[in-house]
């Protein structure tokens, strides 16, 4: 099976499973990995005027997000959730497991350029859907959801 990333509100395992049908013991089985040369960023553009988010090349930064084993029919529903190819692309990055590990390849979505614009902030429930994942992710990672600026 594929590793899915998800450094967004596919960090809640309960949106996950009810977005892809995937079987929630195996959700749950989640790991936390380290994206390097990427950055987060919320200029994903919404037609309500909020941001989604979605991650930038950044040679010195690095993201955090959460792996999950899906199968290929899982990312086909999730494609869909994900409006591909109109809001987002699915694309291959690689990821570190934050607990210590080697590089592996994994399946994320990424911003369609043509919806990206700066000054945007995220909708406060999309955010809580991140913090769902705190209990993998390292303090300052949380820290930084916390501080991010919300739309409204």
């Amino acid at each position: 099976m594929p590793l899915y990333v998800s450094y967004g509100s596919n960090m809640d395992p309960a949106r996950l499973a009810s977005r892809t049908g995937a079987d929630a013991a195996r959700v749950a089985g989640r790991i936390a990995v380290v994206v390097r040369g990427m950055r987060l960023a919320f200029l994903k553009r919404n037609d309500d005027g909020t941001a989604y988010a979605t991650l930038l090349p950044d040679h010195a930064s690095q993201a955090e997000g959460i792996g999950y084993e899906l199968t290929e029919r899982e990312l086909d529903a999730l494609d869909a959730a994900e409006g591909v190819p109109g809001h987002y692309l699915r694309a291959t990055i690689e990821v570190i497991p934050r607990a210590g590990g080697v590089a592996r390849p994994a399946v994320t979505y990424l911003a369609n350029p043509a919806r990206c614009a700066e000054g945007l902030a995220p909708p406060a429930w999309y955010l809580a859907h991140f913090l769902a994942a705190e209990d993998l992710l390292s303090p300052e990672w949380v820290a930084m959801l916390r501080r991010q600026k919300v739309a409204g």
